[in-house]
């Protein structure tokens, strides 16, 4: 199965990060002038929100990995329910697909769409279920294309002018 690895990175702090965090805190303060000096009591050193930027980023970053790894057993698991026929063509169709990165959830939308009808087999082939027609034969089916209502543009389909956009705000000179 079509996988690709997500890269780990790590939370770098910069000079600008920190600049970010200093005019964050300047603007707490300057939000109540006269409890500036107990918001400064309060707020954290920039040392201390740069260690707790980098600790919430790592306990975030694993949490990330986790669902995605959860979401790559649930698609695993939905692609067994199925049948070897359809479970060799889905997977014929997910390994071959070449604009579907080896995403999850892009597995998971395959197999949702494929149990909600959108797509089928033919011929062991993964394709889908709504076919387009040519407009004649569109047309010819179910009569011409009903026409555009226009007085979102400033006129009514009679040719008149909106009230809400003449000049006269609807009044008759």
């Amino acid at each position: 199965m079509r996988f690709i690895r997500r890269p780990r990175c790590e939370y770098t702090v910069t000079d600008r990060k920190r600049a970010a965090a200093v005019r964050l805190q300047r603007r707490q303060r300057d939000k109540l002038p006269l409890l500036a000096p107990l918001i400064a009591e309060t707020q954290p050193s920039i040392d201390q929100v740069m260690t707790t930027r980098v600790d919430s980023w790592i306990v975030w970053e694993q949490r990330d990995r986790d669902r995605r790894a959860a979401q790559w057993r649930r698609g695993r698991a939905l692609l067994d329910q199925h049948e070897p026929a359809t479970r060799q063509a889905l997977l014929a169709y997910w390994n071959g697909h070449r604009w579907l990165p080896g995403d999850p959830m892009y597995l998971l939308d395959l197999l949702h769409g494929y149990g909600r009808g959108r797509t089928i087999i033919d011929e062991g082939r993964l394709r889908p279920a709504v076919v387009t027609i040519p407009v004649g034969e569109a047309v010819a089916a179910f009569g011409p294309a009903k026409p555009f209502a226009s007085a979102w543009f400033g006129k009514h389909a009679n040719g008149h002018e909106s009230p809400m956009r003449s000049p006269t705000g609807g009044q008759e000179p």
